[in-house]
């Protein structure tokens, strides 16, 4: 029986793929879990439809990535004069300032900022793609 996934199935293939298998893995396992539905031109073309949106999604990425890697965020600090800031920059408070500006992501920080000074941080939008913002830490005059 050629089916249609709802869901990765491990071991059979991801969402969207049509497969062929058994008759009872499919009307025993696969739909009754909700897992499969039946390959019909219906559901072919909710197949489609799912590509296209991926396709969509794949290209808004690529434009955020591109925005993400021209944008810099500046933030003032209180710093000694060898340049250690009192306190730090959190992933947190970059996430914030990347919203503010109207961008997005997950930000990717092992460990808070607590020098002055140009920092590059890695940004993950999603489907493993990365870009890299400039975060720039200047102290208070």
């Amino acid at each position: 029986m050629k089916i249609l996934l709802l869901k990765d199935v491990k071991g059979l293939g991801k969402r969207m793929d049509i497969k062929e298998v058994a008759d009872g893995y499919a009307r025993n396992f696969l739909i009754a879990r909700k897992l499969a539905v039946r390959a019909t031109e219906d559901h072919l073309s909710l197949k489609k439809q799912f590509e296209k949106e991926e396709e969509e999604l794949d290209i808004a990425h690529a434009k955020e990535k591109q925005l993400l890697e021209k944008a810099e965020l500046l933030f003032k600090v209180k710093a000694s004069k060898e340049g250690a800031i009192f306190g730090s920059v959190t992933k947190d408070m970059i996430e914030k300032e990347l919203h503010g500006k109207g961008l997005h992501g997950l930000v990717h920080l092992e460990k808070p900022l607590k020098k002055t000074g140009n920092h590059l941080v890695e940004v993950v939008l999603g489907k493993g793609i990365q870009a890299t913002v400039t975060v720039i830490l200047q102290p208070e005059e």
